[in-house]
């Protein structure tokens, strides 16, 4: 029976179908591992889509860009499912040191440094974890972690889990798109964060500009009518009646005002022209030694009659002799002039205001013009320097300018690579202090004997 026909027959049949067993069950294998697979990218395209779908909502919301990491890493851990986010930015001149930005949990530190850090790396079960992985798992002392790092920007993100069982699953090369995606979306957040910002301070300047010209033109309209409406009157007095012979003294007198309405239109003029130009381009100085002493008297020789007529007190403290200064002399008393009629303008009756230089213990110049006038509030010194600014208070109402001196004053400083400062106390009167670097000063009797050094006089365009 062993070597019948029948029994060769079952053998070959029960052969047949082992084979097509092994082959369905293989099949069917396949056909799981196939399922698995299509439900692992099935989920995690379902992760990115609302990991986008919620992080780009942030966008709508009127929040600083500082507070759109947090909010960033609660969507990734929820969307995500993990023990801890993290987001770290790498060091502009150190790349491989790492400072964490915001953190989803508690951290072993604050930062940590990988020798080369990898664009992506994650931990399983069973993997043996490389020098970076190690170092990131210890940072947030979780087993599992997976990594994310665009080198480009230096920003990277870090998620971890205790664990991968219950809905914990390992983490997996198919990953990558995730903690890829959610770093993308927060560098792409953190952008349009920071450019709307930079939208609105542009609008707030655009205003702040709009307004400012508004009071710029307001105020220039006033300052150009009062002297022409000085002169025109006091012309038309002079030519109303030919045949009636005015006295001399009383001619003289509309002359001057005349004269005194024409220089105040020059200067403004100028103060105009000279903005206009300075906002343009550097101006060109033509340098040379002047003696600082000899500066300071010829500023305050023209402001004393003015000084007389608001019944103020000029004083020019001694100047440490031969000490002089590299600065181009007619823009550096135009710098004096407006500082020296500032605070005559601004100092009541009975003031004084003190004009003096010196030299400081490592070489520089220092002049400083002192009033005891009004003063300046703590919140308005920054604003002084801007162009056509004019300070509101209970006497500047009466004070006549278009608001460029300071202006014009700082930026002809900053040209002899000088420095112009503001110290004040309100009601009780201002300190502006000029500071010129070593360079252009010399004590000019130890300089007899020695060629003029060109370098600081170096004309700038």
């Amino acid at each position: 029976m062993s070597g019948s026909p029948e029994r060769a027959q079952l053998e070959r049949e029960l052969a047949f179908y082992k084979t097509e067993y092994n082959e369905l069950g293989a099949r069917l294998l396949r056909l799981q591992e196939e399922h698995s697979r299509v439900a692992r990218e099935a989920r995690r395209s379902r992760i990115v889509a609302r990991l986008v779908r919620d992080a780009y909502q942030i966008v709508n919301r009127d929040i600083e860009a500082e507070a759109v990491g947090g909010q960033i890493l609660s969507t990734v851990a929820d969307t995500a499912i993990c023990d801890r986010a993290v987001l770290l930015r790498a060091e502009r001149s150190a790349p491989n040191i790492f400072h964490v930005e915001y953190a989803n949990g508690t951290l072993n530190a604050g930062s940590l440094r990988l020798h080369s850090p990898p664009a992506f790396l994650f931990t399983a079960a069973g993997c043996v974890p490389t020098e970076a992985a190690a170092a990131l798992a210890d940072l947030v002392g979780l087993p599992y972690i997976i990594w994310a790092h665009d080198a480009a920007s230096g920003h990277a993100i870090l998620l971890a889990k205790r664990s991968e069982a219950n809905i914990h699953r390992p983490f997996e090369a198919g990953d990558r798109e995730i903690v890829e995606v959610a770093l993308a979306v927060y560098m792409d957040v953190l952008l349009r964060k920071r450019a709307e910002l930079t939208l609105r301070e542009a609008k707030r300047a655009a205003e702040e500009a709009n307004e400012a010209r508004a009071r710029f033109l307001a105020n220039l309209s006033h300052e150009l009518r009062t002297p022409l409406s000085a002169i025109i009157g006091f012309s038309e007095l002079l030519l109303r009646d030919k045949t009636r012979l005015q006295p001399a003294a009383q001619r003289e007198e509309f002359a001057q005002q005349i004269l005194a309405a024409g220089r105040d239109l020059l200067s403004l003029s100028n103060d105009i022209l000279d903005s206009s130009r300075l906002a343009n381009a550097s101006p060109h100085l033509r340098l040379d030694w002047v003696p600082l002493e000899q500066l300071l008297q010829t500023s305050l020789r023209g402001f004393h009659a003015r000084a007389l007529e608001h019944h103020n007190q000029l004083e020019g403290p001694p100047v440490l002799p031969g000490l002089e200064v590299a600065i181009d002399y007619d823009r550096f008393r135009q710098v004096l002039s407006n500082l020296i009629g500032n605070a005559i303008k601004f100092t009541p009756g009975g003031g004084t205001i003190a004009v003096s230089g010196a030299l400081t213990s490592e070489g520089a110049v220092e002049i400083s013009v002192h009033d005891t006038g009004i003063g300046i509030r703590p919140e308005d010194i920054a604003r002084v320097f801007e162009p056509f600014v004019q300070l509101q208070n209970n006497v500047t109402h009466s004070r006549h300018g278009a608001g460029l001196g300071l202006s014009i004053a700082k930026q002809l400083v900053e040209a002899h690579e000088g420095e112009l400062r503001i110290d004040s106390v309100y009601g009780a009167g201002t300190v502006v202090t000029i500071t010129l670097p070593p360079a252009r000063a010399r004590q000019a009797q130890a300089m007899v004997c020695e060629a003029l050094d060109p370098a600081p006089l170096d004309s700038r365009a």
